[in-house]
């Protein structure tokens, strides 16, 4: 069948409608963002302190909240605050991995899945780290085994969808480079087996941009992410569009984002590259002045690798009803990892678009209707998990066009009850994707 696209957008399937993503008038919608600011004292702790560091992922599953750590055992399963199970070592036999990269909402009701990236698995475990089930999740293709200093872009992330699938991006050639995953085909592998492929990145009318063909240091990336109605949404960095493939897989909608971007500065430029030089030297000390030199030569040869612009944004997440986007801050972190996320209302609001400022030192990794999930880093580069409610003014639209009740609600306050010997932990019973 022949391909098709519109707006530069690639079509796989009959296209049926390309809308704006919002319900209403866009006359009534405001275009300036709602200024959220959460604090620390909104944080509540799922994990005691001092007991991980380096954490890769964290989920929310069926009462259970699950850690990926970077050292043995890798998984963690964390109940009122207190860890109820461990388990998970270095290799390739029952319950082992080579290469645990994210955790994933399969399986049956408790288990939690496993994304083993050099396996090539998803491996499901009971809740109390019993093996259940390998499913193969096909070809990876070749990554740089330190590409999570080189780019901002994950090119291995895996998303669940509603009905139990997977989405992924498939790579015909090896990423290297963060321009490199301008060469991804976004694949949807069905609870069935059925694989569908969804979006070609290269088709994107920002993959034709110069920078994307002519530099390869900090260049926006498509970032993207499955949400809870089983669509997925897709981000043209380049371009400034935001693409939404609903749960058919037929219909797409898309939508401009207004955002500005600002000029990439030197020392944006320099915080990257000093980003890498502390990645080669690996806990090796040099000292201030001799550093400082070495960065200013090698941002003066290099400054052609980088892009005139900063990322329009740095990570995406979707949740109901919203698509949130990661701001750029050079000053924040070496890939511009910042506290600040806009996020766009899909349909019913007439305030659009809002900016929320996260605590200090917190690091989002899921959202759900009700809460934020995330780890909190101190000093020393411990962690902790922690969650925040979700301010009421981001909570999706109930069929009625109003808001879902509060969690403070006495009816809510069963889901999420603390525990009594641990009044600063919280349960949570959603499960943030």
């Amino acid at each position: 069948m022949a391909r098709h696209s519109v707006s530069g957008f690639p079509m796989s399937l009959p296209i049926v409608a390309l809308a704006l993503l919002f319900a209403g008038c866009a006359e009534e919608r405001r275009s300036d963002p709602a200024l959220i600011s959460l604090d620390s004292g909104e944080v509540t702790w799922e994990s005691t302190e001092g007991a991980l560091w380096g954490i890769a992922d964290v989920l929310a599953r069926d009462g259970m909240i699950w850690v990926l750590s970077p050292v043995e055992p890798f998984v963690h399963g964390l109940q009122y605050g207190a860890e109820m199970v461990a388990f998970g070592t270095q290799g390739d036999g029952p319950g082992e991995f080579r290469s645990a990269t994210a955790l994933l909402s399969l399986g049956e009701a408790g288990e939690i899945t496993v994304w083993d990236a050099a396996s090539r698995l998803y491996r499901t475990f009971a809740a109390d780290g019993l093996p259940v089930a390998n499913r193969g999740a096909g070809e990876v293709g070749t990554v740089r085994g330190d590409i999570d200093v080189v780019t901002f872009g994950d090119p291995l992330r895996v998303a669940v969808t509603a009905e139990g699938g997977t989405v992924r991006g498939e790579f015909a050639g090896a990423v290297m480079w963060g321009s490199d995953l301008w060469t991804a085909t976004l694949v949807h592998t069905g609870a069935d087996g059925n694989v569908e492929r969804l979006v070609d990145f290269g088709d994107l009318r920002g993959a034709f941009h110069e920078e994307v063909r002519t530099r390869s240091v900090l260049v926006p990336v498509p970032l993207w992410d499955a949400c809870p109605d089983g669509s997925v949404v897709v981000l043209d960095p380049m371009a400034r569009f935001l693409y939404r493939i609903d749960s058919t897989w037929e219909e797409r909608d898309s939508l401009s984002v207004p955002w500005d971007v600002p000029p990439l500065t030197r020392a944006d430029r320099i915080s990257y590259l000093k980003g890498q030089l502390n990645a080669e030297l690996q806990g090796r000390r040099v000292e201030d002045g001799e550093m400082e030199a070495m960065l200013a030569r090698a941002e003066e040869g290099g400054r052609d690798q980088f892009p005139a612009s900063a990322p329009l944004a740095v990570d995406l997440k979707c949740s109901e009803g919203r698509v949130w986007m990661q701001e750029y801050d050079g000053a924040a972190h070496p890939l511009g990892f910042s506290q600040t996320w806009r996020t766009v209302a899909l349909a019913g609001d007439t305030q659009p678009y809002s900016e929320v400022t996260l605590p200090p030192a917190f690091q989002l990794f899921r959202v759900s209707d009700a809460h934020l999930l995330g780890v909190v880093t101190d000093d020393m580069d411990l962690q902790r998990v922690a969650s925040i409610p979700l301010p009421e003014s981001l909570r999706p639209f109930v069929r009625d066009g109003s808001r879902p009740v509060s969690a403070t609600a006495p009816e809510m306050r069963v889901a999420l009850a603390t525990a009594p010997d641990d009044a600063g932990s919280g349960r949570l019973k959603d499960s943030p994707r």
